[in-house]
């Protein structure tokens, strides 16, 4: 650890000792760089300088670094007009004289609607070069492609999820980042989305996270003209294939309706705004698959969810580049029967409410041409509550059913601020960036009201049968906890042309975060570097490597203030009768949840080393070699689980479980990918991308508990996620005016399954004990193959063409092959569904979609 530090303090000192590069610009010139608000270059931008009076003097486009330079303009004022498909048009004015001015810095804002519409926005970003931001490995989609692509249920989130890596996601699961900051959603819906970006920039120290464990959304801004889309969208189960393991075809249907509005708010056209809203009514079944004492269970049961959205926002555009904006969002969402499905039987579903306030604000201020800075935060609240159906105890049969009652009774609430504030410094081919990120500040309450009344668990249906659970599990107390968790980030991050075919961007990130030890040194040092090693620039090798932090996000805060042996109370019987009685109870201790004295916050090295190629103007290749290793990755152990050999008595014979949060758990993984993106022919539009990589690890997670807690470290096996092949498209072919072809292929071996008895072998109230000699993870699942298609055409509904409303309708079909990607596989061995899927993923389904733009 302070060998890390001693060299981030290095680095950090390099940085202060790079001298920014002179500025080379000759008198009479205009030069500069066009960049987007969050600082990445726009290339092939166009660019044209014009007198006072309209008078053009020259023309061109930006470098693929986003640069232009124009020689020989004669001394006097002029307007430098920037247009962009995607952004909204800029205009600033700059003075030639006989001083040696600094080059111009042109901040783009996206833009809300783009009439022409076309799957080609992003061509741009198929292009090798030696910017650090304009990775080929990166996944970038925008607006209008995802019109063209089979999304479903207007989910586009999901759609690019194919291109995260799970392992690489950490404790809180994927990190969103809306406009910069994280956040716990887009804050706009699906019309007014600009672009979705993924593992662009992988090493950057701008995010938390490496690129493909994050998600970036860049949301549409104002405009001085009207602009609307609306969108409806229907499903029905009467077109749909019928599901792998429901006896009868379920019953469903689903309608969505979505669409936001843009336009001016002052007679300026400074001031404008942005609405947005869907309402989503999702009437679908879950599937029971399971086995009871009297045999069989098969049942269709309804599983609809009702949300609906809306969200409203104002920009105030005011000096050359500068704008504010404020916005409110409301999301709200019911969901009945959650949690069915598989061995899980409708008693032991509950409901689920979730309601949350949002404000976000943003400021861009342009301080001088060379300095710029970026301060985006949001304040919000939340309300997430579970109720079960009934109030019985919750009856557990390893690998048969799970029924009685849910016994997850719980409220969290929520009042969270996450913010940046990043400055960018440029000069010359230098770029600097520095800031506070705080990604979480909130004062969570925690109202936990499980298993008020017990669960009980059972090895087998033999077992049941006979009324002999093999544990208990029972809470009683103060279930109510509230506190202030924070984590706070600092960036420093340094980007320079060392040469026109070289690119260097060093960085680093503080990291801090309460209640695990408050550790003061958490320094993460990121590097990469972008190299072209011929004059033409068309192959470029790029690699990089970064230090990266987890969080463990508030579910572990909650536990241990919780579980402290006082306030709520944790009790694990082990064989008790059934139904259990008030004497068992009486002379039972305590569990507890503890943190381990020697806990530091996990982290990940990743690095990586590829090449990119470029095939024509508007198309490229690249290879590309990740690996990675997790450190100190949080695990659970039970330190007071009965000792070997005979596994018959805890120690502390005062305590219960006495569950210990460590950081000891180790990852190891390797990956080759081979992708595609961009334009080979004018028809076609997509990008690909095929993954063979190897994940081992020791660990689940935080809540993980190895199999024997006297020997964690023989979990050292197959990775949960590990999957040896993944193969990913998404392109769009147009066939002219007449209609575009949408379509989506994913292709995956399958993940592993866990093989265990089903029987609390080693007495510490948990069935994850394995068979003797038989490692975590060796079962191997089923393989997972899907293709959506999406059919559209674009119907002009004025003499306009495309500059006038346009009408859209598609027809989508997703698992189009009706291939039963069978999940839950069952490894229990005593289970009758042992070596089988209890559950798959939906069979072939159809939607229809209805979009208007204007």
């Amino acid at each position: 650890m302070q060998a890390r530090v001693h060299s981030c303090f290095l680095l950090i000192c390099i940085f202060a000792g790079v001298a920014p590069a002179q500025n080379s610009t000759p008198r009479r010139a205009i030069s500069g760089s066009v960049q987007d608000a969050s600082g990445a270059v726009i290339p092939g931008a166009q660019i044209v300088v014009a007198t006072q009076e309209g008078k053009a003097v020259a023309r061109g486009t930006t470098d693929g670094t986003g640069n232009f330079f124009f020689l020989g303009v004669a001394a006097g004022s002029y307007i430098v007009d920037v247009k962009k498909d995607g952004f909204k048009e800029i205009k600033q004015t700059t003075r030639i004289d006989s001083s040696n001015r600094p080059p111009m810095r042109i901040v783009m804002r996206v833009a809300a609607v783009n009439q022409e519409l076309q799957v080609s926005a992003s061509d741009s970003s198929a292009q090798v070069s030696t910017e650090i931001a304009q990775n080929q490995s990166g996944n970038t989609i925008d607006r209008n492609a995802l019109d063209r692509l089979p999304v479903f249920d207007q989910d586009y989130i999901t759609t690019m999820s194919r291109f995260l890596d799970a392992d690489a996601t950490g404790t809180n699961g994927v990190t969103l980042v809306v406009n910069g900051v994280e956040a716990n959603g887009p804050g706009v819906t699906a019309s007014a989305i600009q672009s979705v970006k993924i593992n662009q920039n992988p090493y950057t120290a701008l995010y938390s996270r490496p690129g493909r464990a994050r998600i970036e959304i860049t949301t549409k801004g104002g405009t001085p003209e009207l602009h609307g889309s609306g969108n409806f969208l229907y499903r029905d189960s009467l077109f749909d294939a019928t599901n792998a393991f429901a006896a009868t075809k379920p019953s469903e249907q689903r309608t969505y309706f979505e669409g936001s509005l843009t336009g001016a708010l002052s007679h300026s056209k400074k001031t404008t705004f942005l609405l947005s809203l869907d309402k989503d009514n999702d009437n679908q079944q879950a599937i029971v698959l399971a086995a009871g004492p009297d045999g069989p269970i098969n049942a269709n049961v309804p599983n609809p969810t009702h949300h609906y959205f809306i969200s409203g926002r104002v920009f105030h555009d005011y000096g050359q580049g500068n704008q504010f904006w404020i916005g409110y969002s409301y999301e709200h969402r019911m969901v009945a029967n959650q949690g069915v499905g598989g061995t899980v039987l409708p008693e032991a579903g509950t409901n689920t409410l979730f309601f949350e306030h949002e404000i976000n604000v943003g400021h861009l201020y342009v301080i001088s041409p060379k300095v710029l800075n970026q301060l985006h935060f949001l304040v919000g609240h939340y309300d997430s509550q579970v109720h079960d159906l009934n109030e019985n105890p919750q009856l557990i049969v390893s690998g048969a059913f799970t029924g009685g009652g849910a016994q997850a009774n719980s409220r969290r609430t929520e009042y969270h601020f996450d913010g940046t504030d990043i400055v960018t410094y440029t000069s010359g081919k230098q770029e600097i960036k520095f800031g506070v990120d705080v990604p979480d500040i909130s004062r969570r309450g925690f109202d936990d009201f499980t298993n008020q009344v017990g669960t009980y668990s059972f090895a087998s249906l033999a077992d049941y049968t006979a009324a002999q659970p093999f544990s208990y599990l029972f809470q009683s107390g103060q279930g109510h906890v509230t506190f202030l968790e924070k984590t706070v980030a600092g960036i420093v991050e340094d980007t320079i042309r060392l040469r026109s075919n070289l690119s260097i961007a060093a960085g680093v990130r503080y990291y801090w975060q309460n209640y695990f030890h408050d550790i003061a040194h958490n320094f993460a040092p990121r590097l990469s570097f972008a190299y072209a090693p011929t004059a033409k620039g068309g192959t470029v090798v790029r690699g990089g490597a970064g230090f990266f932090f987890d969080r463990t996000g508030p579910s572990p805060i909650s536990d241990l203030l919780h579980f402290n042996g006082v306030l709520l109370k944790r009790f694990l019987v082990d064989s008790p009768s059934y139904p259990i009685t008030p004497p068992e109870l009486a002379g039972v201790p305590t569990s507890v949840v503890v943190l381990d004295p020697r806990q530091r916050i996990p982290y990940t090295i990743q690095y990586g080393i590829g090449i990119e190629q470029q095939l024509n103007e508007r198309s490229s290749i690249f290879v590309n070699y990740i690996g990675a290793r997790g450190i100190d990755l949080f695990r659970s152990v039970d330190v007071n689980a009965p000792r070997p050999p005979i596994y018959a008595a805890r120690p502390n014979p005062n305590l219960g479980q006495e569950r210990q949060l460590q950081s000891e758990g180790y990852q190891k993984s390797n990956a080759l990918e081979v992708g595609f993106r961009g334009r080979p022919v004018s028809f076609f539009t997509g990008q690909v991308r095929y993954n063979l990589g190897k994940t081992y690890n020791n660990t689940g997670g935080i809540t993980y508990f190895p199999a024997n807690s006297y020997f964690p470290n023989a979990d050292w096996s197959r990775s949960d996620n590990d999957q040896r092949h993944k193969f990913d498209m998404l392109g769009a072919f147009e066939a002219g005016k007449w209609f575009t072809f949408g379509t989506a292929l994913s292709a995956y071996s399958g993940k592993p399954v866990n093989i265990t008895t089903g029987n609390d072998d080693f007495n510490s109230g948990m069935a994850n004990a394995r068979p003797a000699g038989v490692p975590r993870n060796s079962f191997h699942g089923p393989a997972y193959l899907d293709l959506d298609l999406n059919l559209s055409h674009d119907f002009l509904l004025t003499k306009a063409g495309n500059k006038g409303p346009v009408a859209s309708l598609s027809m989508n079909s997703f698992n189009v092959l009706n291939h039963a990607n069978d999940m839950t596989y069952i490894g229990v061995i005593g289970s009758p569904f042992f070596g089988h899927a209890v559950a798959a993923q939906p069979p072939r389904r159809m939607q229809l979609d209805l979009q208007l733009k204007f």
